[in-house]
């Protein structure tokens, strides 16, 4: 390996051209971070040119502005090719000069000043006479990843060439509007156009230096990337993963792969979607990021965790020794299937267990879905008994309140009993059932009826977060929603218009008295059961959007009419507006005369019985409880650390 500092015009004089790798991800540069900084460092150095200018007094050591570093290697030459080496690190940096270097030459061409269009052209394109007829594409200084290609090519496209913009929104079409208007407000500040566009260039040739490290051809470009990126603010886990699965692509002798490998497998998840944020806890990760961790988990069967993803999936690729290629291909089918179960679930029972997972953020789940649905042995029939049974599972012991953080453990284990089970019969959802129903100790226990029904019947039902709520109740609506039903479509806890809204408000005082109670004091029998009442799962319901604040708190005899406007749910029309089945004690039109305690603990009971039926639980007695204390100590150890 050789290291030094060179200018700027060492680095683009010479017909020679730079390759961005398979391996590397695509241009994400911005404004505020990348551009902005970049430019005031370039911008820094061509106004002590124009200074030395205009006092004609020329230092025998101008000042020095570093721009960071890059890596490189040189490439096998081809006897019609331009030499050329590929960009080991720093083609983000790189990809911004080319592209700010050809908005300079528009700029110069655009007010007049030739020579200084003319040195700028030579930094972007090499010379005519020397790229061969069978490489034509020899000609630019630098050659993008497939993805950013079609982009790239505009930005440093010449300054006739009126073509199209290809996707204003992507990055380097930004940069590239972003850079000439830079350039053009800096240019025409003072002094003449031209004059100051040369002393642009020559700060370029002369003031701006890169450091420039050259492997030789044993030199393992891998590990020097890692030890520039792995531990810096920009590369994502997946990125790294990336890396090392496109480097091993050559490395396997599979190069004339590469690129069907990236434009055909995974340029999709270069995109924005999968490279959108999510926050899981307090920290921000990507989507694909999560998507690669939860694949990881399931082909090793062991919990990987987002921040370790990269030092896993490098420990356990190099000791196996997979095809690069095929792994690959395999994560984009995971990807697909996520996504495929994200939006587009196969049936009802799927659509429920990813809603509530979604609605809940209970990620921990992920690796057990996607190792049951992307697993061929498996039927659909055994696929929708695991997501029923994961369902039950999830949502009884969030009714009951009780906790989640063995949860990776527990998913990971019953992953593996569904594995092993799908290799004999393919019975992976009995599995999961099994599995679940035999765990015993609150911290991984199937609540069961009994304690559903005192967690849901006897509780403030009200103090559980929104989140749950609404998974309680999109659920029992969901399940009168039958074949029956006028509207049979489901509805998503995730979707966040749909609201929870007390029937006898909170603020109850001024419009529901209490009969019988007047002047009574606050601390009464019949206030306290009041109190109580009021935040019972029987006095709550869901709402197509928030009533009017002023509505809420109105006297039945006003609130009731707004509800009939407001919801079209069955939980609301079929046991608030109307007699709940069962009930007895109450003509059909007695009931939705009044609201009040009696009622809402019919109407709780009537819900509770309804939850019994949604989220059913299997008659498998639990395994004789173990002492877990050791286990709960790794996962309060691994949560801290998380």
């Amino acid at each position: 390996m050789q290291a030094g500092d060179v200018k700027l015009g060492s680095i683009f004089f010479d017909n020679h051209r730079y390759e961005i790798p398979m391996f590397q991800r695509p241009y994400v540069w911005s404004e505020e971070r990348n551009w902005q900084p970049l430019w005031e460092d370039i911008a820094a150095a061509a106004d002590s040119v124009v200074a030395d200018m205009v006092k004609d007094e020329w230092p025998d050591e101008p000042p020095t502005y570093f721009l960071g570093a890059i890596v490189v290697k040189a490439t096998p030459n081809h006897p019609q090719r331009l030499g050329g080496s590929i960009l080991v690190d720093g083609q983000q940096r790189l990809t911004t000069l080319q592209i700010m270097l050809a908005a300079a030459r528009s700029v110069a061409v655009e007010v007049g000043a030739d020579s200084a269009a003319g040195r700028f052209d030579e930094w972007v394109e090499n010379s005519e006479k020397a790229v061969h007829d069978k490489w034509p594409d020899d000609k630019y200084k630098l050659w993008p990843l497939p993805q950013d290609r079609p982009q790239y090519l505009w930005a440093v496209r010449k300054p006739d060439d009126d073509s199209p913009c290809p996707d204003h929104g992507h990055r380097i079409s930004e940069a590239r509007t972003w850079f000439e208007d830079a350039i053009r407000e800096w240019a025409m500040r003072d002094g003449d156009p031209s004059d100051r566009l040369d002393a642009l260039h020559s700060a370029l040739e002369t003031r701006i230096a890169l450091v420039r490290i050259t492997l030789e051809k044993t030199d393992n470009a891998q590990v020097i990337f890692e030890a520039l990126n792995h531990r810096g603010v920009e590369l994502s886990q997946s990125d790294l993963v990336k890396n090392l699965l496109f480097r091993l692509v050559e490395d396997q002798g599979e190069r004339h792969l590469a690129e069907s490998l990236l434009v055909d497998h995974w340029l999709p998840l270069d995109g924005r979607r999968w490279r959108a944020e999510t926050v899981t806890g307090r920290i921000k990760r990507s989507l694909l990021d999560q998507v690669v961790a939860y694949w990881l988990t399931v082909r090793r069967g062991e919990v990987v965790s987002v921040e370790r993803l990269f030092d896993e999936f490098k420990l356990w690729l190099l000791e196996a020794g997979f095809n690069a290629g095929e792994l690959i291909r395999e994560i984009r089918t995971y990807a697909d299937l996520y996504y495929e179960l994200v939006s587009n679930p196969p049936d009802e029972p799927t659509a429920s267990l990813v809603d509530l997972v979604i609605a809940t953020k209970t990620n921990t789940v992920w690796p057990l879905i996607l190792g049951i649905y992307g697993d061929d042995r498996v039927s659909p029939a055994q696929r929708g008994k695991a997501a029923r049974a994961l369902s039950s599972y999830l949502t009884r012991r969030m009714l009951c309140g009780l906790t989640s953080k063995d949860y990776n453990r527990i998913f990971v284990t019953a992953l593996n009993a569904a594995s092993e089970r799908a290799a004999q019969d393919g019975l992976a959802g009995d599995a999961v059932e099994e599995h679940l129903a035999r765990l015993a100790g609150e911290t991984r226990n199937w609540p069961d009826d009994g304690e559903l029904v005192a967690a849901i019947f006897g509780s403030n039902f009200y103090s559980l977060n929104r989140a749950r709520q609404r998974v309680f109740f999109a659920g029992i609506e969901n399940h009168l929603r039958d074949d029956k039903a006028e509207d049979a479509n489901p509805i998503r806890a995730r979707w966040e218009y749909l609201n929870i809204e007390h029937v006898m408000p909170q603020k109850w005082q001024q419009h529901w008295p209490i009969a019988g109670t007047e002047g009574a004091g606050p601390d009464g029998e019949a206030v306290t059961k009041r109190e109580q009442a009021v935040n019972m799962v029987g006095n709550l319901t869901l709402t197509n959007g928030r009533l009017n604040a002023q509505m809420r708190n109105e006297a039945w005899p006003v609130k009731k009419p707004a509800l009939q406007q407001k919801s079209t749910m069955l939980i609301t029309t079929a046991s608030i507006l109307a007699p709940p089945p069962g009930v007895d004690g109450f003509e059909a039109g007695e009931w939705p005369t009044r609201w009040d305690e009696d009622r809402i603990a019919k109407r709780s009971a009537h819900l509770t019985h309804l939850a019994l039926q949604v989220w059913p639980r299997p008659d498998i007695v639990p395994a004789v409880e173990e002492d877990d204390e050791d286990d709960l100590l790794d996962d309060f150890e691994e949560d801290g650390q998380e």
